[in-house]
């Protein structure tokens, strides 16, 4: 389609359109009416005023009338065929008429109207050399025949025809020069608006990071400090609760640090902040352990992963995350219940569920009045053509997650 339409515009031929829509339509009904009638009116008084042949004033008249519509996409080739007809019909015409002689009447409204046009549609040097042309021949057809014709007669047809069409060639690029700086405006209107839209996304992502870091970064540094100085600040700690307590320090700094992360990929898109490697499928491991400290987690398998699957980061990202999920959801949800992930491979998938039993003791009341983990887990899979399935079974809880493969 491309070269379709760069050959269309080495001919001369104009692929785009003038006005969109209802606009073009109508231009075009203006043009092929304005054709219709003109052509009808020359052939008229170009075999009857003028005596030019049948055959001739057929073939030209039909050319100088379908330059107006012509002009419309084929602006170079219309201009040719308007210069052409115009000093054919008036090297043709009789000077021995009453009518304007040597550009009748119908010739110089056929001729503005096709200089609107190229105008219009293509440079302005276009219609220029068109205008320039045709009455440069008329001048010269009215000193070669226009000796039986009064001068008087011939120089106010000539001033005629070379202001009323000069008009048509004003006109047309003048409306050229509108259509193409009201295209501009249009166009910086746009990109302002744009800017302004991701001025405020910028904005609004500063100030979510503010939020963020009033709302969890201040808890979670209260919560490290507090898990790291538990072993000096209470007597008489065994040593199991202070590793514990050192675990959940460590878990503290690790979220403390990827908060950072994020918060500085908030404030500023550009920014040089410090980027964390994030998480992947060689950090599973050291998740599911983390999460055994808290209940027994059994593991059924592994993916055999493809290069591709090997090196895609957000693949090993979205598959971190949902495991990390779902394994956070049990241990709020059912603490202490027995927790069992299943890697299953397909012919065209990937998949993996975590199932919790029922827990055996109550889970802590619920005080924000609900999560989002499980919708963001669906917008990560589905980023990735996945699909997520979460539903109680047997008093606890399954969640199911495949991906396509590379």
């Amino acid at each position: 389609m491309n070269d379709t339409a760069a050959s269309l515009r080495r001919w001369g031929v104009m692929t785009d359109r003038v006005l969109p829509g209802r606009r073009a339509l109508i231009i075009w009904i203006l043009a092929a009416a304005a054709a219709i009638a003109l052509l009808a009116v020359t052939a008229t008084l170009g075999a009857t005023e003028y005596r030019i042949p049948a055959g001739a004033i057929v073939i030209f008249a039909t050319m100088l009338a379908a330059a107006i519509p012509g002009a419309l996409i084929a602006p170079y080739w219309a201009t040719a065929a308007a210069v052409l007809a115009a000093a054919s019909l008036s090297a043709l015409a009789s000077p021995d008429t009453a009518a304007p002689w040597p550009v009748a009447v119908p010739t110089m409204i056929a001729l503005t109207f096709t200089w609107i046009i190229v105008g219009l549609r293509a440079r302005w040097w276009v219609a220029a050399c068109g205008w320039a042309l045709t009455n440069f021949i008329a001048l010269m057809t009215a000193s070669e025949y226009g000796e039986r014709v009064a001068v008087g007669t011939v120089v106010a047809d000539l001033v005629v025809f070379a202001s009323v069409s000069l008009l048509g060639v004003g006109v047309g690029v003048m409306l050229r020069n509108w259509t193409i700086i009201r295209a501009e405006l249009t166009r910086q209107q746009a990109m302002t608006a744009a800017e302004h839209a991701r001025r405020e996304a910028v904005e609004d992502k500063a100030r979510i990071a503010r939020e963020l870091h009033d709302v969890v970064a201040h808890g979670m540094s209260a919560i490290q400090i507090r898990a790291a100085s538990a072993r000096y600040r209470l007597a008489g700690l065994s040593d199991e609760a202070a590793a514990e307590f050192d675990d959940l320090a460590a878990t503290a700094r690790t979220s403390m640090a990827e908060m950072r992360t994020i918060l500085g990929l908030l404030r500023d898109e550009e920014s040089t902040v410090q980027r964390a490697p994030q998480p992947g499928f060689a950090d599973l491991s050291a998740l599911i352990a983390r999460a055994r400290d808290l209940a027994p987690v059994a593991e059924s398998g592994r993916w055999e992963l493809n290069d591709a699957e090997q090196a895609d980061p957000v693949f090993g990202l979205t598959v971190y995350r949902v495991v990390q999920e779902a394994l956070s959801n049990a241990a709020r949800h059912a603490p202490g219940a027995a927790t069992r992930i299943d890697w299953e491979d397909e012919q065209d998938s990937r998949i993996v569920t975590i199932t919790n039993e029922a827990p055996e003791l109550p889970a802590a009341a619920r005080s924000d009045g609900g999560g989002q983990g499980l919708r963001g887990m669906r917008e990560r899979v589905s980023a990735l053509g996945g699909a997520v399935s979460a539903s109680p079974v047997d008093g606890g809880f399954r969640v199911r997650v495949s991906f396509p493969r590379a």
